[in-house]
């Protein structure tokens, strides 16, 4: 994989997952095609072509990919401009929180996906998200704020997204529904593990200057959670909700 962290959260998505030979897949919310490249390591000689899509290509500048990859812009609040029973597994991670429509997703997810397809949405509790510190107020604070606060490029923000894919999925009988829960767990605050990257990110919350938190908290956060560390106190933990779905009808 091109980015480590995840290699265990891919295995846990990857044992539930039997692809046929000369798979199609799509990855729904690719951004930089991360699980797009784990797809084609991970099951070696059975992916005959990939598609990711994603609302903006900001992202796909950078990514190292061979042909088999193909990358387009696709608003997933909308129709997916796909043809009906093209894909043996449909993906999508950390997506479904930001679409409007869901339950046109879903549908249209189903839609996609050949007779017995299936579709794998893992997505995060965003305010479900742990870390230890010692100001228990300030880190709660600002966890919520940024579970709750819209990005720009979000149609929409649920941080409950996690515990209701599995409603979203199950609610209309389109598939047979499994899930199952992957708990990230740290104990490092080190750059490039789940817990530094995310305290990192949540500094747009004061550069864009949203009013939920402060410069001035968001640095106190940061110091807290290194002072944590450096005490032997800190854990980081993120809960990822994987839900399976085998198209039915």
């Amino acid at each position: 994989m091109n980015n480590f962290k995840y290699s265990t959260l891919f295995k846990a998505i990857s044992e539930q997952i039997d692809l046929p030979d000369n798979a199609v897949i799509a990855d729904l919310g690719c951004k930089d095609a991360t699980f797009l490249l784990a797809f084609q390591k991970g099951f070696p000689n059975k992916i005959k072509s990939s598609i990711g899509v994603d609302v903006t290509d900001k992202w796909f500048n950078d990514v190292k990919y061979d042909e088999s990859i193909e990358l387009k812009v696709m608003n997933c609040s909308d129709k997916l401009n796909f043809s009906d029973n093209t894909f043996d597994l449909v993906f999508t991670k950390d997506m479904f929180e930001c679409v409007t429509d869901k339950r046109l997703l879903v549908s249209e997810i189903h839609r996609i996906l050949k007779p017995g397809g299936v579709v794998i949405s893992v997505n995060c509790d965003w305010d479900s998200i742990t870390y230890n510190g010692t100001n228990k107020e300030l880190i709660t604070k600002v966890v919520y704020a940024y579970a709750v606060t819209k990005q720009p490029w979000m149609d929409e923000i649920d941080s409950w997204i996690g515990r209701r894919m599995h409603g979203f999925f199950n609610e209309g009988k389109l598939f047979e529904s499994f899930l199952s829960v992957y708990n990230v767990v740290e104990t490092e605050y080190t750059k490039g593990s789940f817990g530094y990257d995310l305290s990192v990110d949540i500094a747009w919350l004061y550069k864009e200057n949203t009013g939920t938190i402060s410069e001035e908290e968001c640095n106190e956060f940061i110091d807290n959670l290194k002072s944590a560390y450096e005490g032997g106190i800190y854990i980081f933990s993120k809960p990822y909700y994987i839900y399976k779905g085998v198209k039915v009808n």
